[in-house]
């Protein structure tokens, strides 16, 4: 009787991070560019494009950031960022033991195709079920896009319409809150705010956005470019909630701050 061979994932999603990583990179060089130059054209470090193209899976984040990361650096090539992604921690084909050693080769061929067609369902149904137990959190962060290159859409004022008003720091509503944390935004940022357990927020804010957030036993506040963002903690010194193009977890409470980088 004949084993299965095993396939190890990791040395799977390896050879697919290489694959795509090589491709990025011929057409980082072709066209010119250096990896610091691209770092700072869609807000990513440096080492993390190395790691993309050199397939270092050990040096980068979760899978399902991985995917983003490829997104906006093809993208940002002119490539088809969307589907370079796509090609990215697919399910890892399973080898069987040939059909030809097994009594099913004695049928005929519709009996067996019928027969093949089931064994494959059933094993692609089990992988699935098999990666929705273990694979990560599957919520891809919004991608962050140059300033210059974010297409906003402008809706026709009515005539009835009062006019805007920009909302300043000092005209934010006061708040008997014990947890107050002020943010404001010097650069485009997907934010995520939880107070008490309940999502608040969960969208993109632009450079000049400031808004308070308020909570009674923990504010949890998630961005996707942490550089872009500036917090103010009950009204104490402002300060920066990360480096710029990384994803920062913070989360607050009356008596202690409990920080998570990723």
């Amino acid at each position: 009787m004949k084993t299965k061979a095993l396939v190890d994932p990791n040395s799977v999603y390896r050879e697919q991070l290489l694959e795509l990583g090589t491709l990025l990179q011929t057409a980082r060089e072709q066209q010119g560019h250096n990896l610091e130059a691209m770092a700072g054209q869609i807000l990513i470090r440096p080492s993390l494009l190395a790691a993309i193209e050199q397939g270092d899976l050990d040096n980068l984040p979760e899978p399902v950031y991985i995917r983003g990361l490829i997104r906006r650096y093809g993208d940002a090539l002119g490539l088809d960022g969307e589907t370079l992604a796509s090609q990215f921690f697919t399910p890892p084909r399973i080898q069987r033991s040939s059909w030809k050693d097994s009594p099913a080769a004695q049928l005929r061929p519709l009996h067996l195709y019928g027969a093949y067609f089931v064994v494959l369902m059933m094993a692609i149904g089990g992988l699935s079920y098999l990666l929705r137990q273990t694979a990560p959190e599957t919520t891809i962060l919004p991608p962050l896009e140059p300033l210059n290159q974010v297409e906003t859409e402008t809706a026709t004022p009515r005539d009835d319409d009062p006019p805007e008003v920009p909302v300043a720091e000092n005209d934010l509503p006061e708040s008997d809150a014990p947890i107050k944390v002020t943010t404001t935004l010097t650069a485009q940022s997907w934010l995520r705010i939880t107070a008490d357990g309940s999502t608040e927020f969960e969208g993109i804010l632009q450079p000049g956005d400031s808004r308070l957030w308020t909570a009674d036993q923990a504010l949890t506040i998630r961005a996707g470019n942490a550089g872009g963002v500036i917090i103010s903690v009950n009204d104490s010194q402002s300060e920066t909630l990360g480096q710029p193009g990384t994803v920062r977890e913070v989360t607050y409470s009356p008596d202690r701050m409990v920080s998570l980088i990723q």
